[in-house]
Parts: C-alpha cells; sequence; structure tokens
C-alpha cells in the first residue's frame, strides 16, 4: 500500500467562504437539550468539501504548537470574533467518522496565538486564513503589522 505524505510548511494560507456566525451556527433540537449544526453551518461545511476535499492535497503544520491569523471583508456582518471557532475548528484533523475537518492543523488546542482583522480586496462572502507554526509567528505579525 502506497502511503502519501503531506507537505509539511511553517506558514499555510487558504482563501475559504465565511462562515456563518458562531451564533447562527447551532441550534437546539426541537423538545432537547441538545444542539445540532444549522443549514447554513452545513452549506458551509459543503462549500469548504467541495473547495478543498477532504484535505489530503493541503500542506500541513503537524502537531506543533502555531498562530492563527484571520482576514475578513470590511463589509462583513456581526462581530469579527465570531467568526474564528468555526474556521479554528475546520482546520484540525478529523475526530471521527462524522467529523471533517482539513487537517491542516492536529488539533486547534495547539493555537497559541490569535489575530483577527479587516481587509481590503476581499469579497464579503470570502475570508483568508493563515496558520504560521510559533517560531515563525513574531517574524509574521511583524510583516503583516507593517514594521
Amino acid at each position: 500500500m502506497l502511503t502519501v505524505q503531506r507537505e509539511r510548511r511553517s506558514i499555510v494560507s487558504l482563501d475559504m467562504p465565511l462562515p456563518p456566525s458562531v451564533n447562527q451556527a447551532f441550534a437546539a433540537r426541537r423538545g432537547s437539550h441538545r444542539t445540532m449544526k444549522t443549514a447554513s453551518y452545513r452549506f458551509w461545511l459543503q462549500q469548504i468539501k467541495e473547495a478543498y476535499g477532504t484535505g489530503w492535497t493541503l500542506p500541513t503544520l503537524g502537531g506543533a504548537p502555531y498562530g492563527l491569523w484571520i482576514d475578513l471583508a470590511p463589509k462583513v456582518r456581526g462581530d469579527i470574533d465570531n467568526r474564528v471557532k468555526l474556521l479554528s475548528d475546520v482546520l484540525k484533523r478529523p475526530l471521527g467518522k462524522d467529523d471533517y475537518g482539513l487537517g491542516v492543523v492536529v488539533d486547534d488546542k495547539e493555537m497559541w496565538g490569535l489575530h483577527v482583522s479587516l481587509m481590503d480586496g476581499l469579497a464579503r462572502d470570502r475570508c483568508r486564513v493563515t496558520v504560521v507554526q510559533m517560531a515563525a509567528w513574531p517574524g509574521y505579525v511583524s510583516m503583516r503589522m507593517g514594521q
């Protein structure tokens, strides 16, 4: 059996569809205390699957601690921090058969840094996520902040 190794990088950047606000991603099941993914969250996951498939062609950071930089369009509706959780979750390796993730990082608990900002030039329904190993994070942040 042929095993394909994913390319390892210290920085991985992806243009993605804008996820729904985390406030719009889950709803309580009728008559239950359990929650389920909303139609808008499932639609967004389908868009990610159509764009990236299983994620096996994407580079990976592996299990290293990382920083996450998220760029959103200036006209995005809602609070900018409401997009972080869904983006962070979709970047990790899937946990089970009903879970979906791109495997760019092993686990989102390895995220040690986070920056979310508005960036001109992005379509309102798109975002850009950049995952950076912590060893390169200070330099990346300085470069992005123009220092």
